[in-house]
């Protein structure tokens, strides 16, 4: 305790001995640079180091000032500079019960963290000195001085700092014009301004502004009538925002990566330097291949598209084009599909049949049965309404067929393979039924991205990763990215291998024009709402969406994943790649597998098998050959899903398939798989 006590004398006696003068309040800004993986500048965020329009007090409406002491600071005109009942809620809520999400600071210490201290790093060192300029502010300042200078620092998000610009940005307005509603939204933001953003995600700002006038009327600033009057009102925004970049839904992403690492406020304060993991060269390539993609499928009414490539062996973020044109307002330009949850069709399918093959419940020889009236009564099919009968697993998952990886889903267990396909990499919740073999349960693109990295990487997954380092104006290092933080080796390379030789030949098989060696996996939903295509090499991995978001009817007129990798996908790796130096890698087949022949169908039997197929597997189960078995039927009301394959070729030793994948049907906007 002795021991402990000295520790903390030590500390604070540095802590005033280094504070900063709290007289100098600085209200300027500095630059962020954000800039790829070369140093390449790819926004300048604060350039002209112009942070604020002041105004007084008397130029911010009562609503305003109140809405924001109702969300940031309850007892602002009670304490003097810090108070200690949120602080030790705050430590108990982040310390004892370790859910790190009770902030503490009042309007005094924002300001000193704001205007005075002016670094994002985040240390005991820096709290403590937080808390002793904040009550050094308070002996120095009258209250309503203090919430004047706060509302001229703070950032709401959409490069605007201070109250008066982000009246202007938000709505159009001066301060002094702002209603409860447009108040209370505002002051909902400065928590996190990329999290809350409105534009982007109206549904969390609502819930945030609802929070705010709630705390309003708790505070009897405004009565109950007027807070629902205000929930009620249609919000008119104008998001007068201007901005020169190379990536703009990258650089949001990051800007929300800095937040969430240093806080809001120091992302507004600016002053550093991030080196990301973009490539701008690979990035202008993504991006021309998305606006191509969108020109050859926008007759069948395709109008958005996205696409991410990630480097599989570090997880780092190479290119990410959230949406076809960002200031597209028609099509809901800025919101970035490529973090958005949508059903992933048929492209979920290579999670199923890993997980059959680590648990032995099935080999690539495998015989599945293609025939829709044998698996819940004939309620399931492909696209093109056909039947190939016995199929082995091998053919099943490249031709993409629905009835088989039904029948896979089922005997790999459900739980196992929404285990292993979060394992891999998804985050999203997964529905533990037979229809989530086929996409009915939504994921994330980036996340998916993480998922076939897994694969390329031969069974070792990294999360995704987009700062590499984060320095301040002098050069200083604040921090530097570790490649390995969580790695994890999910499955063997033998194991991730046999999903990889198979989908290896995908673009042979789809015809997709390929001229790189890349595996892929391609996607469609119900109603060709959705349409995927990824596509993976041990050095590299892309994955792109096509759908409708713009006016009118949001499915699209016929197209299939298929569809998405011959054309955004054929020239970012034909042309793109290239055109960036970046070189495709070559599969190389692991140790630990044999070689073996399919399991051959019963005489008389309707199948697609070629006996003389070479099949890998696990050592010890190149002779399990079990007789494919009728799944159970399964009661109408447990699926209500009609999913609708990709197009497939009979299979013959060169399989050469029909057209393009296509989706599954669903009840509901569940879409079911297809190539």
């Amino acid at each position: 305790m002795a021991i402990a006590l000295l520790l903390f004398t030590a500390a604070f006696a540095y802590a005033v001995a280094t504070l900063p003068d709290p007289s100098r309040l600085d209200l300027t800004g500095g630059t962020i640079r954000i800039v790829d993986r070369h140093g390449q500048l790819i926004e300048e965020r604060n350039a002209q180091g112009e942070r604020t329009v002041p105004v007084g007090l008397n130029q911010i409406s009562a609503a305003m000032r109140n809405a924001t002491i109702a969300a940031e600071d309850r007892h602002f005109y009670e304490h003097h500079g810090v108070d200690w009942g949120r602080v030790v809620k705050a430590f108990f809520v982040d310390v004892i019960a370790r859910r790190p999400e009770q902030g503490a600071s009042t309007i005094t210490q924002q300001l000193a963290k704001n205007a005075i201290i002016r670094s994002p790093a985040k240390t005991p060192l820096r709290k403590l000195r937080e808390l002793i300029l904040a009550t050094e502010l308070e002996s120095r300042y009258k209250k309503n001085e203090i919430l004047n200078l706060y509302l001229n620092t703070i950032y709401y998000g959409h490069r605007a700092t201070g109250i008066e610009v982000a009246a202007e940005v938000y709505f159009g307005k001066h301060a002094s014009e702002l209603d409860v509603s447009e108040a209370a939204m505002l002051a909902a933001l400065p928590a996190a301004p990329s999290y809350f953003d409105p534009r982007l995600h109206p549904e969390r700002a609502r819930a945030r502004q609802q929070y705010v006038l709630d705390g309003m009327v708790k505070q009897h600033m405004i009565t109950q009538d007027e807070a629902d009057r205000a929930a009620d009102q249609k919000l008119s925004f104008a998001f007068k925002e201007q901005r020169a970049t190379l990536a703009p839904h990258f650089v949001d992403y990051i800007v929300e990566e800095l937040e969430r690492l240093y806080g809001p406020s120091a992302v507004a304060r600016g002053g550093f330097k991030v080196k990301t993991s973009l490539d701008l060269a690979l990035q202008q390539a993504a991006q021309h291949s998305v606006e191509l993609g969108i020109q050859q499928l926008g007759s069948k009414g395709a109008d958005n598209g996205d696409l991410v490539a990630l480097d599989p062996r570090t997880g780092e973020i190479l290119a990410m084009v959230g949406s076809v044109d960002f200031y597209n307002d028609n099509i809901k330009g800025q919101y970035n599909a490529v973090t958005a949850l949508r059903q992933p069709g048929s492209s979920f399918k290579p999670y199923v049949y890993e997980q059959a093959f680590r648990s032995r419940q099935l080999t690539m020889g495998s015989l599945l049965d293609d025939t829709p009236s044998h698996f819940a009564q004939g309620q399931f099919h492909d696209f093109d309404y056909r039947s190939m009968g016995l199929i082995t697993a091998h053919s099943a998952l490249a031709l993409s067929r629905n009835i088989p990886a039904l029948e896979a889903m089922q005997k790999a267990g459900y739980g196992d393979v929404i285990a292993l396909a979060h394992a891999f990499g998804i985050t999203s919740d997964l529905k533990p039924e037979v229809t989530t073999a086929i996409g009915s349960s939504e994921v994330r693109l980036l996340d998916h991205a993480v998922g076939y990295g897994t694969f390329a990487n031969g069974g070792i997954k990294h999360p995704a990763l987009a700062v590499l380092e984060v320095s301040d104006r002098s050069g200083h290092v604040l921090d530097k990215a570790n490649l390995d933080q969580g790695r994890q080796r999910v499955v063997s390379p033998a194991e991730a291998y046999l999903v990889t030789d198979i989908l290896k030949d995908y673009s042979a098989v789809w015809r997709l024009g390929w001229n790189r060696p890349m595996a892929g996996k391609s996607g469609t939903t119900n109603n060709y709402h959705d349409a995927w295509m990824m596509a993976y090499a041990p050095n590299i991995v892309v994955g792109a969406w096509v759908g409708h978001t713009g006016p009118g009817e949001s499915d699209m007129h016929g197209v299939y994943g298929t569809m998405v990798g011959s054309s955004v996908l054929r020239d970012f790796i034909n042309n793109g790649l290239a055109q960036a130096g970046i070189p495709v890698a070559s599969f190389q087949r692991p140790t630990g597998l044999v070689d073996g022949t399919p399991c051959q169908p019963p005489e008389g039997q309707p199948a697609s098998v070629d006996p003389s197929e070479v099949e890998l597997y696990l050592p010890g189960t190149e002779s399990q050959c079990p007789k494919p078995t009728p799944s159970p039927s399964a009661s109408p009301s447990l699926f209500p899903i009609l999913p609708s394959l990709s197009p497939l070729p009979l299979l013959s030793p060169t399989p050469t398939p029909a057209p393009t994948p296509t989706p599954a049907a669903s009840p509901t906007p569940t879409p079911a798989p297809s190539p």
